[in-house]
């Protein structure tokens, strides 16, 4: 058993770095052949080449210590708001997209009376994995509340009204094996016992993603969800101008509501 007093816990960014490594030496690469003996004109044309690599580099590298929790800790804070707009945690939570276990154990550590459970794919493409979220469980002392189980979230291994609570932070437009997320989203409800609630954070604004939010809102409410608020994250926290790039949360949105009865 991991001793809580000497071992913590190891939560993951939202940036991949294997990305923020290709970008930077993609950037460096392309600096390094302005150094070379080559014609002038193919040494500015490398030069500019590098500065949007560059600068996708920069953005990710800064977002990661923003959101880590030697820089801004805003992953925490993020995962703080969605925890705060749960009113009544007492029953069975699912987390759609645990990641490293971050928000679940919030959620355990908040409502000591819960039972949770925290789904993920866990793919290739990510440094999480269902070993590193059972283990920071184990180190927070809510393990036995927690069952972690590979899913994804376009198909949720789950009956029909199984939870009282969903939550989802920026996983809906992440799924691979759906085009449409606006039906990851509504798979996500399917869960949902009547009556029950959800929080859901993502890049709802992102028109490419999921299409006009007004459009958005009606596909929600025509699949029974009643009582929608939705919350712009930088009207509702206080962010680094840098993390409103639309690359990062700039088009990021708390959408909370109840499924009918």
């Amino acid at each position: 058993m991991a001793n809580r007093l000497t071992t913590k816990p190891t939560y993951q960014t939202w940036i991949r770095m294997n990305k923020l490594f290709i970008f930077l030496g993609i950037s460096l690469l392309l600096l390094l052949v302005t150094l070379f003996p080559i014609p002038v004109y193919l040494r500015l044309l490398s030069g500019m080449l590098a500065l949007p690599f560059l600068y996708i580099a920069f953005i990710l590298s800064y977002s990661t210590y923003q959101f880590a929790a030697f820089g801004g800790s805003y992953q925490s804070k993020i995962h703080d708001v969605i925890v705060s707009k749960v009113d009544d945690g007492s029953g069975i939570i699912l987390d759609i997209g645990t990641g490293s276990g971050s928000l679940i154990i919030k959620l355990a550590k908040r409502f000591p009376h819960s039972s949770l459970t925290g789904i993920d794919f866990w793919g290739q493409n990510w440094e999480y994995s269902k070993g590193q979220c059972e283990q920071n469980a184990e180190i927070e002392g809510v393990s036995d509340r927690i069952h972690f189980l590979k899913a994804s979230a376009s198909k949720l291994p789950f009956p029909d009204a199984e939870f009282d609570i969903v939550v989802s932070c920026l996983t809906f437009h992440e799924v691979k094996d759906s085009r449409n997320k606006t039906d990851v989203m509504k798979e996500a409800l399917r869960v949902i016992k009547p009556g029950g609630t959800f929080v859901f954070m993502d890049l709802f604004l992102d028109e490419n993603t999921f299409g006009k939010k007004t459009e958005l809102v009606a596909d929600l409410t025509m699949h029974g969800v009643v009582e929608l608020k939705e919350y712009k994250l930088t009207d509702i926290l206080p962010l680094p101008k840098i993390l409103w790039n639309k690359k990062v949360l700039g088009n990021a949105m708390v959408l909370s509501g109840k499924k009918a009865k």
